[in-house]
C-alpha cells in the first residue's frame, strides 16, 4: 500500500484502500486524505448538512459540500 502525507493533519500514512467516493473528489480524497482526518469529515459533514438543511441530491447542496470538504481537508482538486 503506498504512503501519503495527509493534507490536513500532516501524518506520513498508509493511503486509503479506496477512494471513498466517485469522481474528482474521490480521488483527490484518496492520495492527499489519512482515513482518520476523512472519518472525522464524515461527523463534520452530518453535523453541516443538518444546520444548514442541506439536501445532498440536489446538485447545488451537493457543491456546497465539496467546497467546505476540500475546505476542511486542505484538498487540492483539479
Amino acid at each position: 500500500m503506498a504512503q501519503i502525507t495527509c493534507a490536513r493533519c500532516g501524518r506520513t500514512v498508509e493511503q486509503m484502500q479506496d477512494p471513498p467516493m466517485r469522481g474528482k473528489y474521490g480521488e483527490a480524497v484518496h492520495t492527499q486524505v489519512c482515513a482518520d482526518c476523512w472519518s472525522e469529515w464524515k461527523g463534520q459533514q452530518v453535523m453541516i448538512i443538518n444546520h444548514y438543511g442541506l439536501l445532498p441530491a440536489n446538485p447545488a447542496d451537493r457543491e456546497q459540500l465539496y467546497l467546505l470538504m476540500k475546505e476542511f481537508l486542505n484538498l487540492q482538486v483539479a
